[in-house]
């Protein structure tokens, strides 16, 4: 009795109109935490500018061939919010949670008596860790307000069918909602071939199969026509249909039917397998810890352990709920089914056996979900593109969600298990180790921030200002959600905040990327590089570029191609770039206004250590101002800290040898050789270049003399010159 009364006192207060608000819960424990923290990444930061820059008129441009009349809910919400990134991350947790709910909704319609399993379903679409690009909130949260209109139109759908008189409003409703999403956005297009399916077990009666068919056609009929009439428009009359994709799959298909089709079928399988079935793994792949850090992952452990508690939580209430509701109709459960006339009273409000009822809706639920998986990824299998788990390409899994998560409900509600707690245990612990992995997932967003911002800060330090019409090419950054496409956008933001022509200033490559080193210096020089940034144009050439290597700890830096062609540190196409087509000249020591990175994205200038002390005293070597370079060098080394690369003490080396600080120069030679001998070449081109430029005196014989053993090539030099 006694644990009868503290089962009651802990879920019966909760019913099913509160599972909005524990998918809230829910949604704001696995992406909300940071949200504060986080800014702008991937797609995000070139809207931000483009809108910011170009106005609304630039978003239309930008969207204009692939995506027309989603730009137009960009312009929208980009009128309506500001521009900080906090913003946007709660627009993009607000459409999540919105997108779940509506799905929660639909489900509730389609199986009006298993609250317990449509809730558990949109707790599995709203955790579903195949996706882990939540924090990119812009362009998400626009994905899922699509979203959200496709399962409000299933909803919407479902009303109207049940609901004679007020068949034609929400008719209405659901035909608009059906063609926002077929129109706007080629995600969830497929997807609107699942409703026969939905209206056939929506219409289930004791009836011939031939009426059933009939009425779920003549209910279809609206939205085929619907269908249909989008596809025509898709394929005949919007001319940029393949513009960004072309349809390779069918191409292979046509060319040869046999390989074609078994190279498709396999793609099919994988990709099935890959979203539907494998993402569930991932949260059971304990993160990195020590990337995590000790504060973050404490609460990765209690978020994790929260949200186990909010599912079986929130499960077993549904279920308490549904016994309670039993018992107050007079109404008994037997192996699942509702019997008309008995009582519960001798079982006061515990639940009854998990049963035939729960377990058809289980494999109905099975079926439409296999159904959704099956044509989810149809406009990835015909473009060829791959759906794996892990950024950029894990965007591919938003179309397989509803599937996976119906799978999943639908396996846990099939087996034939008579209690219910083992799949209440199971469902609280997947899902739950779910909104832990995606906490943790924040926080290697959280970290990609604030590396960005190093980085624009450092460059501004070294990079006062940029000649228009530059390319800065640099290494891969370690960014995992940032492209060079994406920095490109900040570059100019920094560099030319007042431009809002459609000609560009600045470009930003990798050299694994856009850069073909071995081809452009094959080529003549000025060799143009033309980039449609979609809203605007650069136009630059091979002859005017910067090359920069940036590996934190390290600090950023301009590669002097002189010096460093030879640096083994740093990776071939570097090297070879900065010794033959890098050069400082574009850099700008003193522009009329500073470059500095817009306060309210990058916030107050970092505290000033070692890698501002290097990087001004880079610059000051660029204009040969050796004083400041060997007064910054006594600031830096006064400083305690050490550089993290010995390639950032050669300014200084320069600097103390040009004032005739030849012990000084000889000791922090001294300190980067002793690094790695692979840095010796490196010292080497650096005598070579201060030797000649240097008044002949005893002090300098001395250091020379002394060289002479450790870097033979410098003494080679020496003698060469006199």
């Amino acid at each position: 009795m006694m644990f009868d009364r503290l089962r009651r006192m802990v879920f019966a207060p909760f019913s099913d109109r509160h599972t909005p608000l524990i998918l809230l819960l829910v949604c704001g424990l696995a992406y909300g935490l940071l949200f504060a923290w986080q800014g702008f990444y991937w797609d995000d930061f070139p809207l931000m500018w483009i809108a910011e820059t170009y106005g609304l008129a630039g978003l239309a441009r930008y969207f204009s061939t692939n995506r027309p009349f989603w730009g137009l809910f960009f312009q929208a919400s980009n009128a309506l919010l500001g521009e900080q990134p906090w913003q946007w991350q709660l627009f993009g947790l607000f459409w999540r949670w919105v997108s779940t709910v509506t799905f929660w909704l639909f489900l509730k319609q389609l199986w009006p008596r298993q609250a317990q399993a449509a809730a558990l379903a949109a707790l599995a679409l709203l955790v579903y860790p195949g996706f882990g690009q939540q924090p990119i909130g812009m362009v998400y949260g626009h994905f899922f307000l699509i979203m959200a209109m496709f399962f409000f139109s299933l909803y919407a759908g479902l009303r109207a069918l049940r609901s004679a008189k007020q068949a034609r409003i929400w008719t209405v409703g659901a035909l608009l909602a059906s063609f926002i999403n077929l129109i706007t956005l080629e995600y969830f297009f497929v997807l609107e071939l699942a409703r026969p399916l939905v209206y056939g077990l929506a219409l289930t009666h004791p009836a011939s199969p031939q009426r059933l068919m009939g009425r779920t056609l003549r209910a279809w009929l609206p939205y085929l026509l619907l269908f249909s009439g989008v596809v025509i428009w898709r394929v005949f009359f919007f001319e940029f249909q393949s513009q960004n994709y072309s349809a390779v799959g069918l191409d292979a298909l046509r060319a040869d039917p046999i390989s074609g089709g078994l190279v498709m079928l396999g793609r099919i399988l994988t990709q099935i397998g890959r979203a539907g079935v494998a993402a569930w793994v991932q949260p059971f792949l304990v993160p990195d810890l020590a990337g995590l850090g000790r504060i973050n992952t404490v609460i990765y452990v209690l978020v994790s352990l929260a949200g186990i508690a909010l599912v079986f939580w929130l499960l077993v209430s549904l279920r308490e709920n549904a016994a309670s509701q039993e018992k107050g109709s007079g109404v008994a459960r037997q192996d699942g089914q509702i019997l008309p006339g008995q009582t519960t009273s001798n079982r006061g409000t515990r639940p009854g056996p998990f049963g035939r009822v729960e377990r058809q809706t289980g494999l109905q639920m099975l079926a439409v979900g296999a159904f959704l998986l099956l044509i989810a990824g149809a406009p990835f299998y015909l473009t060829g593109l791959p759906v794996r788990l892990g950024f950029p390409n894990d965007r591919f899994t938003l179309p397989f969600m509803p599937g996976s998560a119906l799978v999943l409900t639908g396996l846990l509600y099939s087996l034939p298990l008579r209690k219910n707690w083992p799949r209440l245990l199971v469902a609280g612990l997947l899902l739950g180790l779910a909104v832990g992995y995606h906490f943790a997932n924040s926080t290697a967003y959280r970290r990609d921030w604030n590396l960005q911002k190093a980085f624009f800060w450092q460059l501004s330090w070294r990079v006062p200002g940029l000649v228009p019409g530059t390319t800065l090419v640099s290494n891969d950054l370690p960014l995992r959600f940032y492209s060079d496409n994406s920095l490109t956008a900040p570059l100019n933001w920094i560099y030319a905040p007042e431009n809002r022509t459609q000609a560009m200033d600045y470009m930003f490559f990798y050299t694994s990327v856009r850069w073909n080193v071995d081809s452009w210096l094959a080529s003549s020089p000025g060799l143009p590089i033309e980039v449609d940034y979609l809203a605007a144009t650069f136009s630059g050439s091979t002859d005017q570029v910067v090359v920069l290597y940036y590996q934190p700890p390290a600090c950023l830096r301009v590669l002097d191609g002189q010096i460093e062609k030879d640096n083994q540190f740093l990776p071939v196409k570097i090297r070879t770039a900065a010794a033959n087509l890098g050069s400082s000249a574009w850099i700008l020591p003193e522009p009329a206004t500073p470059a500095i990175p817009p306060r309210h994205y990058y916030g107050l200038e970092p505290a000033r250590g070692w890698c501002y002390y290097y990087l001004k005293a880079d610059l000051a070597r660029q204009v040969q101002d050796w004083e400041r370079v060997a007064a910054l060098g006594d600031q830096a080394f006064d400083l305690g800290d050490y550089p993290n690369d010995p390639a950032e003490r050669l300014p200084f080396i320069e600097g103390y040898a040009h004032l005739g600080r030849w012990q000084d120069a000889l000791e922090q030679t001294r300190l980067a050789g002793q690094i790695s001998p692979a840095i010796r070449p490196v010292l080497c081109r650096l005598w070579q270049r201060i030797d000649p430029n240097t008044a002949e005196n005893p002090g300098k014989q001395e250091v020379i003399q002394q060289l002479s053993i450790e870097i033979p090539c410098a003494i080679e030099n020496h003698e060469e010159q006199r």
